[in-house]
Formats: C-alpha cells, sequence, structure tokens
C-alpha cells in the first residue's frame, strides 16, 4: 500500500472548476466524515505523524523538505518533538475543516495562504500535494479498518480534494505573482488556522 500516484491518486482541479451547483458537502457527506473524524483525531499526533512516515518513504525528495527538522530516522519520528508538532498543525488545518464543513469558504482564504507558504519551500513541487492526498486516504483505510467503506472514502476524497485544490491554487497564485492581490480581496487568510495552531 504505497502511494503510488497511478492508483486512486487525487487530482488538483482549479478553483474556477469546482462544482458551481450549491453546497460543496452534502448533509450526508458531512455526516459520515464527522462521525470518522474522532477514530482519526483519537491520537491525532500519532496520525499526522503516520501520514509524514508514509510519504517520506515513498517520496525522499519530501524528505529532503524536512532537512532543517534534523531527522534521522523516519522510523523514530514519533520521537522528534519540533517533526510531532508539525504533524499536529497537518492534522489541525483538517480539524478546523471538519469542523466547518458546512461553510467551508470560511477556510479557502486560509487554506490559499497555506499552498502559498508551501510554494516558499525551496524544493517542493505542487506535485507533492497529490502524495500527501494519496497516503492520507491509505491512512485512513488502515485508521478506520472497516469502517473504511466505499462511502466514507468517497467523502474524504471529497475533502481531500477540496483542501488540495485550493492549497493548489495557493501555490499557482504564488509562483505567478498574483497572491497580493488575493490578499487584498480576502483579507486576514491565517485567521482561522492559527487560532488552532
Amino acid at each position: 500500500m504505497g502511494c503510488d500516484l497511478a492508483k486512486n491518486a487525487v487530482v488538483v482541479v482549479a478553483p474556477e472548476e469546482a462544482e458551481e451547483s450549491g453546497a460543496e458537502f452534502s448533509d450526508t457527506q458531512i455526516d459520515t466524515i464527522r462521525s470518522t473524524w474522532p477514530l482519526l483525531a483519537r491520537d491525532i499526533v500519532r496520525v499526522g505523524v503516520e501520514v509524514f512516515t508514509r510519504i517520506f518513504r515513498e517520496t525522499p525528495s519530501v524528505r529532503s523538505l524536512f532537512d532543517s527538522f534534523g531527522i534521522n530516522d523516519i522510523d523514530n519520528l514519533h520521537h522528534h518533538q519540533l517533526f510531532c508538532e508539525h504533524a499536529q498543525k497537518f492534522m489541525h488545518v483538517l480539524e478546523t475543516l471538519v469542523e466547518n464543513l458546512e461553510h467551508p469558504e470560511m477556510i479557502q482564504p486560509s487554506l490559499v495562504a497555506l499552498g502559498a507558504r508551501h510554494a516558499a519551500v525551496e524544493g517542493y513541487h505542487p506535485e507533492y500535494f497529490r502524495f500527501y492526498s494519496k497516503c492520507m486516504l491509505e491512512v485512513w483505510e488502515m485508521e478506520l479498518g472497516e469502517e473504511f467503506i466505499a462511502e466514507v472514502r468517497d467523502c474524504w476524497t471529497r475533502l481531500i480534494n477540496y483542501i488540495v485544490r485550493w492549497m493548489g491554487h495557493g501555490y499557482h497564485i504564488s509562483v505567478t505573482d498574483q497572491l497580493d492581490a488575493f490578499v487584498n480581496k480576502e483579507g486576514n487568510m491565517d485567521a482561522i488556522i492559527t487560532e488552532k495552531t
């Protein structure tokens, strides 16, 4: 169960290609995501670390982006305090989205800002978002076990696609120098996520 992009790959979708037919998430999707989130969040740091461990094993070039963390052994990431803090922040972004599924547009600017921050990381490539997405679904399957039925997979895939879409948009506008225009239009983008981190 690696992070093979060919199998069940999550594709970055431009925000302008997003569905225009009403809400991003149906009531059933919201209920499904929220009913499974507590199982994923019961040990939020461990689950976040597992996502990164999987990514590092499958995509060593992503691991090199964390050289400043001083990571020597990916099998012991759960003992690395700085890395655990990063994994916790990663999972809190998801938690914030889960809490705001009725109004995901409230967190769109924060996701755009997060994507822009990734663009500022030397060596980060936008296709890495797909690795994160794929590995997240694999960890969710491992954590949820029998609960990870097709409906649950589909709902989480939709949420992860949403995250990737807006982070990808932030990455794109950052590298094309359009971020200032977006910031001026949307206001303070970090407020929602920063409250949790």
